[in-house]
């Protein structure tokens, strides 16, 4: 069976996209309560209606509950307040009969993905609930035609990209600087102790050879001295026998002749010592060098030195190494949760200084969202309620959430460990056939729910750089009945990743795109 061809695996790849860009499309455009009788008609003013569109999705807890059913410019908004908020954009909602608002719900304009899609999400209220000033309030169901009064306009996918435009130059910079350094600086101070070492071995070497001469040279003196000192004792016999032959001349030839001799053996023996003293230096100097005295005996006799010298030059061959080594790979996952019938986009970034060690840094829009849960006891005075009553305070905040772990691979498995969607937690990837297959766990959130959050995910390379992924979130945790968020949820989606010279290649692309357009 022949391999499938480049050109059919891309055939595939843009089928396979397509279907599921289209059925993703359809999916969000026939909302969440499709089919269902629509009761309640309110509507909300907006300062910015971009992306919301008729039969737009509303959804309360991540579930649909109605969809949009139109919206208009109001030239004079009905309350006085919104003239000088110059909100004139005004949103009419259709929720199904499940559906109950009080006079304090909120409704929130949430990013359904990166391309530029908005959804509703609403918090319906309570009916009775304590101000910050901690006054209690009634409240009232909004009826049809009524107005939800706060309104909460989410980050929108321009300014989420204008921030990104305006970090990426600094991260540029960054890198730059240390490729700099790394070229510059730190690789001259690491070619100039190589350098040194070289110069000094040589420089040792020369010592060597010529302290192996001296030797050579005393050896070869101390090996004739014997010799030399019978020539002396031979000369001495002459000069005796010169000296009784003249005993028998004049007192003042004698006494002459007895002042030259004295003369000559005074000499003699000064010449005498100095051999004596100079062969006793050179017996010490050769002493101190075989028991490794001084600058040159270390040099010959302590080996671990050159060996510790070595080293560190290694060491920092090693460390410059790892610095210009030092790989990016920047992701972009979209998944789609079928029980919350959304969207959660991943923007991810790991920054490899070794292949079996990286940094994870990921920028999560997740449609839940963050809902905290606060509950409080009120005393009351009417005799047809309860005295002590319990209330609990529902608030979501509409935030992004971020990643940063710290990871390392052994064999077929990596470990990481760190933050994890804005709190603590910890992975493990298990890594298949040639790391086409991905199956990856996460631990992480134990206080928001019964049990930790887990989820497990499975990716499957089936082209260079894209991914298939489905796996289930929030595992040990069922859906709870309240509408108040999370549980268990199953999802499918796509995944791309791009390396330093894939994300060179789209730059050198993009600039000569770009010129070529300007001509």
């Amino acid at each position: 069976m022949k391999t499938l061809g480049p050109a059919i695996k891309v055939g595939i790849t843009f089928a396979v996209v397509v279907a599921l860009g289209y059925w993703s499309f359809m999916m969000l455009a026939k909302g969440g309560c499709a089919g269902k009788t629509e009761e309640l008609q309110v509507h909300a003013f907006f300062h910015d209606a971009t992306g919301l569109v008729a039969k737009s999705r509303v959804q309360i807890s991540g579930l649909n509950v109605g969809s949009i059913a139109a919206k208009e410019l109001t030239v004079r908004p009905p309350r006085p307040e919104l003239i000088r908020d110059k909100r004139f954009a005004k949103i009419t909602i259709s929720l199904g009969p499940e559906a109950t608002l009080y006079t304090n719900a909120r409704v929130f304009k949430r990013s359904a993905s990166l391309l530029g899609e908005f959804y509703l999400e609403i918090d319906p209220g309570t009916y009775e609930w304590v101000d910050a000033a901690g006054k209690r309030h009634v409240g009232e169901k909004i009826k049809a035609g009524g107005e939800i009064v706060l309104v909460s306009e989410g980050v929108t996918t321009d300014k989420l990209i204008r921030q990104v435009s305006d970090v990426v130059p600094v991260l540029k910079n960054i890198a730059e600087d240390i490729r700099q350094f790394t070229r510059g600086p730190l690789h001259s101070i690491a070619k100039n102790v190589n350098d040194g070492i070289a110069e000094n071995r040589a420089n040792v070497r020369r010592v060597l050879e010529n302290m192996e001469v001296i030797t050579s040279d005393v050896r070869h003196i101390t090996h004739g001295a014997d010799k030399n000192v019978e020539g002396i004792l031979g000369d001495i016999k002459h000069i005796t026998a010169a000296v009784r032959e003249l005993v028998g001349k004049g007192d003042q030839e004698v006494k002459a002749t007895a002042d030259k001799l004295k003369n000559g053996l005074d000499k003699l023996a000064t010449a005498i010592d100095k051999l004596d003293s100079a062969l006793g230096n050179v017996d010490g100097i050769t002493g101190d060098l075989q028991d490794g005295k001084g600058t040159i005996g270390r040099l010959l006799k302590d080996e671990t030195l050159v060996d510790d010298v070595e080293q560190t030059v290694k060491d920092a061959g090693g460390f410059v190494r790892s610095l210009t080594g030092l790989q990016t790979i920047v992701g972009l996952r979209t998944e789609f949760n079928f029980e919350a019938n959304s969207i959660k986009t991943y923007l991810s970034v790991e920054i490899r200084p070794r292949p079996d060690k990286f940094y994870l840094i990921e920028l999560i829009d997740d449609p839940r969202g963050t809902r905290s849960i606060t509950s409080r006891l009120t005393r009351s005075d009417d005799p047809s309620k309860p005295a002590i009553q319990r209330e609990e305070i529902v608030e979501t905040t509409d935030a992004f959430r971020f990643t940063f772990q710290f990871a390392k691979r052994i064999s077929f498995a990596t470990f990481r460990f760190g933050i994890k969607e804005s709190t603590g937690g910890v992975g493990v990837d298990f890594h298949l056939f040639s790391d086409h297959i991905l199956i990856a766990s996460d631990l992480f959130d134990f206080s928001a729910n019964v049990w930790p959050r887990l989820k497990m995910l499975v990716g499957w390379e089936f082209f260079k750089r894209l991914y298939v992924v489905g796996g289930v979130d929030d595992m040990f945790n069922d859906r709870p009945l309240d509408g108040s968020g999370g549980g268990r949820d199953y999802f499918a989606g796509l995944q791309v990743r791009f390396n330093d010279e894939d994300l060179k290649a789209l730059l050198m692309f993009g600039g000569s795109a770009l010129s070529g357009a300007k001509k």
